[in-house]
């Protein structure tokens, strides 16, 4: 019969891999740490017009920023350093006004502990928004009950 001694000595690992992966699970939450993914939020206007009325999305990939103010109809790019620290992240769209004038908009974030923080500008708005990771729906979300 093993002793407890014993008995420790081979949990003693598996305690040990368990807390090592429920650690590695929570920091993988924080946008410094892992920031590939969506991100979803919505524009709160401090200048100006900006469109609020849909969700504005981020999508962080291997080397590519990608923000919609409203969630699909304009796409501002930039470029993503994985060795970048501290994270900054900046995709911008240039257009031109009616008058032929430019007219560019710009995201800017930067991530805070579960969420990104970013400042969207144009020269008609100024917007502030705080990105969170949509919650994951599972199957029993889509079974009506």
């Amino acid at each position: 019969m093993p002793t407890p001694k014993t008995l420790f000595s081979l949990a003693h690992p598996f305690v040990l891999a368990i807390g090592t992966l429920f650690l590695a699970q929570c920091s993988s939450k924080l946008a410094e740490k892992n920031p590939e993914g969506d991100w979803l939020g919505t524009l709160k206007v401090t200048q100006g017009i900006c469109p609020t009325d849909r969700s504005a999305a981020l999508t962080i990939e291997k080397k590519t920023i990608l923000f919609s103010p409203d969630n699909g109809a304009l796409i501002l790019r930039g470029v993503y350093n994985k060795k970048q620290r501290p994270r900054h992240f900046v995709a911008r769209l240039d257009r031109s006004d009616m008058d032929h004038k430019p007219y560019p908009l710009v995201f800017e974030g930067r991530p805070q502990g579960e969420t990104i923080i970013g400042i969207y500008g144009t020269p008609d708005c100024r917007a502030t928004v705080v990105l969170h990771r949509p919650k994951a729906y599972g199957v029993k979300d889509f079974i009506a009950h």
